[in-house]
């Protein structure tokens, strides 16, 4: 047999095992759909209390602003991410922002 042991496959070889089977899914299927409701409903709670979701800026909005400044001069990114010790992509970001 291929479940090892003689006994081993009355879940998926006999008709009852299939419905526990079955039901057993349709639970588990139930619990996963209760688990993104209360996750979801978790998420808009925190959104009305005004949390803030994703990642924290990496630059402070001064810094953002003074980037901006510097990249409208002529300054290359790089070098403005220097100072700034972040990488040369966030401060050329701020090109289109």
């Amino acid at each position: 047999m291929a479940c090892g042991h003689p006994r081993a496959c009355w879940l998926t070889s006999s008709t009852m095992g299939q419905g526990i089977l079955a039901f057993l899914s349709a639970l588990a299927q139930d619990e996963r759909e209760r688990i993104v409701k209360r996750a979801q409903d978790g998420r808009k709670a925190a959104k009305a209390r005004g949390v803030q979701f994703g990642r924290k800026p990496k630059l402070t909005q001064h810094q953002q602003a003074e980037g901006r400044r510097r990249l409208e001069t002529g300054e290359s990114a790089r070098s403005i991410a220097r100072d700034f010790n972040c990488h040369h992509a966030i401060v050329a970001r701020l090109r289109a922002a």
